[in-house]
């Protein structure tokens, strides 16, 4: 994929967030939003689990894990430190997009309150800025054998989908927030995919 393309898909996910932004800022809850309150509840200790592994001290450790091993392995630990620092400046940018679309978390939350503001989720941006990349350099790692580095990419690809759900089944989040923060994280690496390209 080229670097224009990259581009033009992040300006379309830029868009689509802001847009959305723009939606929930004027309305509080969407019939989707409803419709996932469904999930509120499901599976909580492993929604727990996912969220967890959401949360910065565990992106960290997995990052300095997956860059050791990077380096032990020849596959680039270079790229793992871009994703940790990428991840970071993304959660700067999201606070400061939370800051304008005030939007406030739901009220029935479980597990643990999260007083911070609630869209685009950040958690949800995580999955895709962080751990599918990850899941990608892990599929392709060098010397690593075939059985060990699908494993690892299937379970880091649980987390691409696990993480965004765990946030409605928390209630942490809305829907809305988790498609916002999907969209944020897509948007995020298309830009970063773009910038290393050129």
């Amino acid at each position: 994929m080229s670097a224009s393309v990259l581009s033009v898909a992040a300006v379309a996910c830029f868009a689509a967030c802001a847009a959305l932004g723009a939606y929930v800022r004027a309305h509080p809850a969407s019939r989707l939003d409803a419709l996932a309150v469904r999930l509120r509840g499901r599976a909580t200790r492993l929604a727990a689990f996912f969220t967890r592994l959401g949360r910065w001290y565990a992106v960290l450790g997995l990052g300095i894990l997956a860059a050791l091993v990077a380096q032990l392995t020849g596959s680039g630990a270079l790229l793992v430190v871009a994703l940790l620092v990428s991840q970071i400046l993304a959660q700067g940018v999201i606070s400061r997009v939370k800051a304008l679309v005030r939007r406030p978390r739901p009220d029935r939350w479980l597990v643990r309150f999260e007083p911070d503001l609630s869209y685009p989720s950040g958690h949800s941006a995580t999955s895709i800025i962080f751990f599918l990349p990850l899941a990608y350099l892990a599929l392709h790692a060098r010397f690593v054998p075939p059985l060990v580095a699908d494993s690892v990419a299937a379970a880091l690809g649980a987390c691409v989908i696990g993480i965004p759900w765990s946030r409605m089944a928390l209630a942490a989040h809305y829907a809305t927030d988790v498609i916002g923060g999907i969209l944020f994280g897509g948007g995020w690496l298309c830009a970063t995919l773009a910038i290393i390209y050129r």
